[in-house]
């Protein structure tokens, strides 16, 4: 082994880069990687790529057949020290500096500190391709400026959400990651203990404990919180993620709005420099800035589910959902209980490209596929209904006359249920796909932008009036879910205050009873999500006990329940999905680019390549083993 004393950098590739001129001719040292392999001009001349550990760029060039050949001889991801003189050079013509003066560095000394392995060589044909590379050398793909930059503005957004936390005497608080198994929602982790037969759950959010705090007489909490559910994954899901989380006591629901509006908005400002849209209330075609001190507009569920389909409506688009029923005569498409029909015309849409197969295709529905038609000339405008279950009732010309059909259009017909409680619905769903389909269309006009189809355009609303409770969702029959109405559960979760208009329908018509809700909606993504909470013990004991038929509830929440039992004051709190967050300020669709270690789709993490076996030996000590 061979023991390393290295010169330390002087400077970084940034400091020269931004004032050139003072450091001409100036010894300098910078450590940092090969960049690519180094170009042999002669054999007294080679060129370099060099990156440092900001992920800026500069030449290296070796001069003189001694320090040519060291320069020669490595290879990409090699880390060094090098010492050397800064040199002006001239850009070619025609290169992207347009002949502008560079920089780069005559090389006197080249220290290795540490060569790299050859599947780093083999790997570096990999960076522009990064979908294809190697998840298991994901420390490697780390390296790259654009996930260097995709962490450090993470970093950056954490800093910020502290900052105006802090502005507002919040209290940063950990709260345990040990926690108990209890119901609420997505399965858990477990994690045994050598006390056989006894267990830790992993928290899913560290919501009972910072409703504890509020008992605990702290007027403001957050932390930037680790949570774990069990549960399929996809693009904006991983099994272990990362929230910023609050909760404030004596505080109402537009109390908790406030501090995440002005903290979304400082984010927004501090990351991107961008402003957050609403539509305007007077052009429903058109978005307008949220000013400084506004509040984001509020929108009801009833008329999200309606209107766009969804409880998380993408607000970017004018395209609409409308109710039909009246124009089939009172029959329903299939079923009686989902008696509501209803259209979304995708005007145009024949003349803008050829359509998009994702519309037709039923796999890209999560429940029932709608009916969706191409109306390509006149016979199949006066006569496209007719394909319906109920065709022979439809009245088509007053139809076509309510949707504004022409020639050239797309429209899709579909059901739901009087009360929705699918999200999407098939139309919602329909919705979601054209608008990947058809990015440009259907836009609306941003004032005071000159380019209403980019991507920097972000529009926030609340979410609010959710049901509080939601009936059990049984087998699917036909793309109909089966609702068992005779067992609820919670839409959020059971913790959520009931709006006190609603209040007496607790007792006895729960399914109609809205909870003090709200969810925060930035371009179709649920950014975060909160409610006012229940801090009367025995109303939520009630809930547990009347309503969610939890049997057990003194075991799971007794906790809980002693904490509001004493003197606990009213609280509300919201939860922000940070990871989420940072992919949208990103521009990716992903948050696995915005997750140092992400797992894949199985849960797996590939680089220490976890879960792993645990030997038979190991698992007697929790009094587990495995079937064989």
């Amino acid at each position: 082994m061979q023991k390393f004393a290295f010169k330390h950098f002087t400077h970084t590739i940034g400091d020269i880069q931004g004032s050139i001129p003072t450091f001409l001719n100036r010894k300098v040292v910078l450590n940092g990687w090969i960049d690519g392999n180094p170009r042999k001009i002669s054999s007294k001349l080679v060129f370099a790529a060099f990156r440092d550990f900001n992920g800026d760029f500069t030449q290296l060039t070796a001069k003189g057949s001694e320090i040519t050949k060291i320069l020669r001889g490595l290879k990409p991801e090699d880390v060094l020290s090098v010492s050397g003189t800064v040199n002006s050079k001239r850009q070619r013509r025609g290169s992207n500096n347009n002949g502008a003066k560079e920089w780069e560095l005559v090389v006197d000394n080249i220290e290795i500190l540490n060569k790299s392995s050859e599947i780093a060589t083999q790997l570096d044909s990999l960076k522009k391709t990064p979908s294809q590379y190697p998840p298991e050398y994901r420390y490697l793909q780390l390296r790259f400026p654009v996930y260097q930059n995709a962490l450090k503005m993470r970093s950056k957004a954490a800093h910020i959400a502290r900052s105006v936390f802090e502005s507002m005497n919040f209290v940063e608080i950990e709260t345990p990651l040990l926690f108990k198994s209890t119901p609420e929602g997505a399965k858990e982790f477990l994690v045994p203990t050598r006390r056989k037969g006894l267990f830790y759950a992993l928290p899913q959010s560290p919501q009972q404990y910072k409703q504890m705090l509020m008992a605990s007489g702290f007027k403001g909490y957050y932390q930037i919180a680790k949570c774990f559910r069990d549960e399929d994954l996809r693009s904006d899901r991983q099994p272990e993620f990362t929230q910023i989380d609050m909760e404030m006591s004596f505080a109402k629901s537009q109390d908790v709005q406030h501090v995440v509006q002005k903290l979304l908005k400082a984010i927004w400002k501090g990351i991107r420099g961008l402003p957050l849209y609403r539509i305007d209330p007077a052009k429903d075609g058109y978005l307008l800035e949220i000013e400084e001190a506004e509040d984001f507009p509020k929108l009801n569920y009833m008329e999200a589910l309606t209107k766009y389909g969804i409880d998380k409506p993408d607000l970017r688009s004018t395209l609409y959902i409308q109710d039909v029923s009246q124009y089939f005569n009172g029959m329903p498409l299939k079923r009686s209980d989902f008696a509501v029909t209803e259209a979304c015309v995708l005007k145009g849409a024949l003349k803008l490209q050829k359509p998009s197969r994702e519309l037709f295709i039923p796999e890209n529905y999560s429940m029932r596929k709608p009916y969706v038609f191409k109306i390509r000339d006149e016979g199949e405008l006066k006569s496209w209904a007719r394909a319906l279950p109920n065709g022979s009732n439809v009245s088509i010309s007053d139809l076509n006359k309510k949707l504004g059909l022409e020639v050239g259009d797309i429209v899709a017909i579909s059901d739901r249920q009087a009360f929705p409680y699918e999200s999407p619905t098939p139309l919602g769903r329909f919705r979601q796909i054209a608008m990947i389909n058809f990015p440009n269309s259907w836009r609306r006009h941003v004032i005071g932008s000159s380019d209403p189809t980019s991507r920097d355009i972000f529009v926030a609303s609340w979410l609010v009036n959710f049901p509080l409770f939601s009936p059990t969702e049984g087998k699917i029959i036909d793309g109909y879910p089966e609702y068992e109405f005779s067992k609820l559960e919670s839409t959020h979760h059971p913790f959520t205050m009931v709006k006190l208009e609603d209040y007496d329908l607790l007792d006895k018509e729960p399914l109609k009873a809205k909870g003090d809700h709200y969810d925060l909606v930035v371009n179709g993504v649920e950014v975060g999500g909160g409610s006012r909470r229940v801090h009367d013990a025995k109303l939520q004991q009630f809930i547990f006990s009347n309503i969610l038929k939890i049997d057990n509830y003194p075991v799971l929440f007794g906790h809980l329940l002693r904490a509001l039992s004493s003197g606990c004051p009213p609280h509300a709190g919201l939860a922000i999905g940070f990871d989420r967050m940072c992919s949208m300020l990103l521009g990716s669709s992903t948050i696995r680019d915005v997750v140092a270690f992400p797992k894949t789709q199985t849960g797996t993490d590939p680089v220490v390549e976890s879960p792993s076996n645990i030997p038979d030996k190991t698992l007697a000590l929790y009094g587990i083993s495995v079937r064989k």
